[in-house]
C-alpha cells in the first residue's frame, strides 16, 4: 500500500456557536494516488471536513497530517502557503473570477505559488494545454468566464485545480448541477487528468450514484461519531 498523504487522528471540531461537535473522527487515512469518494447527506459535515483537511479550519482536538505536515501547527500564513503550493481545490460553485479571462483564471494558482509556477513551467502554455485537454476551444481562451456554459466553467475550474501538478486534488460536490451524462463525462476527465499527474483525489458529495466510479468509498456517517449533530454544513 502507498504512503498516507492525509491522516486524521482523534480529530474533533465544533463551531464556537455550536454546543456539540460537528466532526469526531478517530481515524481517516488517504493514500497517495487514491481516488477517494466521501459520501454524506446534507448537514453531515462534508464541507467542514474539507475545510479542516485543507487547513482553513482548525480542530480543537486531535492531529491532522497532510503530506507529512501537521496542519494544526501551522500559522495562518503558513497554512495559506501550504494550501496553494500543494492542494488543487474544485469548489462547488467554481469560484472563477469574472474579471479574468479563462486563461488567467487557470493560471491564478501559479501567480501565488512559486512551487506550482516552477512545476508548470510556462504557466500560460500549461494553462492552454490543460484547457485543450479538457475540450475548451482555443478561440475562447481570452473570453471572460461569464461567456461560458456551466459545463465549460466547470472544466476551467478543474484546469485551475490541476495546474502546477499539486499533489492532492480536493473536490467539493462539483457535479451537483450536472445530469448523468455530463456527470460521467466530467468524472472521466477528472480521473484521466489526476492519473496523468499522479495526484491523489478526494471527492465529497451527497450523490451515491457517483460511488461506483471510485476505487474507494467512505460514508461519512461511518467515521464521524458526531453525525447526529443538528449542524447543517
Amino acid at each position: 500500500m502507498t504512503a498516507a498523504v492525509i491522516q486524521f487522528s482523534n480529530v474533533r471540531f465544533r463551531y464556537s456557536e455550536q454546543g456539540q461537535d460537528v466532526l469526531d473522527i478517530t481515524d481517516l487515512q488517504v493514500h497517495q494516488g487514491e481516488h477517494l469518494f466521501i459520501q454524506g447527506a446534507s448537514g453531515s459535515g462534508k464541507t467542514t471536513l474539507l475545510n479542516i483537511m485543507t487547513g482553513i479550519n482548525q480542530p480543537y482536538a486531535g492531529k491532522i497530517q497532510v503530506l507529512g505536515k501537521a496542519l494544526q501547527n501551522l500559522s495562518a500564513i503558513e497554512s495559506d502557503r501550504f494550501r496553494v503550493d500543494n492542494l488543487g481545490i474544485i469548489f462547488q460553485q467554481f469560484n472563477l473570477l469574472p474579471y479574468l479571462s479563462l486563461l488567467e483564471n487557470v493560471q491564478l494558482p501559479c501567480w501565488f505559488s512559486a512551487k506550482r509556477r516552477a512545476q508548470a513551467g510556462n504557466s500560460k502554455q500549461a494553462a492552454a494545454e490543460l484547457l485543450q485537454q479538457l475540450h475548451i476551444p482555443k478561440s475562447m481562451f481570452d473570453k471572460p468566464v461569464n461567456a461560458l456554459s456551466m459545463g465549460q466553467q466547470q472544466r476551467v475550474a478543474v484546469a485551475r485545480a490541476l495546474i502546477g501538478k499539486p499533489e492532492i486534488i480536493i473536490a467539493d460536490e462539483p457535479t451537483s448541477a450536472l445530469d448523468s451524462d455530463n456527470r460521467k463525462r466530467f468524472l472521466d476527465l477528472l480521473f484521466s487528468q489526476t492519473d496523468k499527474q499522479n495526484s491523489t483525489l478526494v471527492f465529497v458529495s451527497h450523490d451515491s450514484q457517483i460511488a461506483p466510479y471510485f476505487s474507494r468509498t467512505i460514508d461519512l456517517s461511518e467515521i464521524n461519531s458526531a453525525i447526529d449533530t443538528e449542524y447543517n454544513a
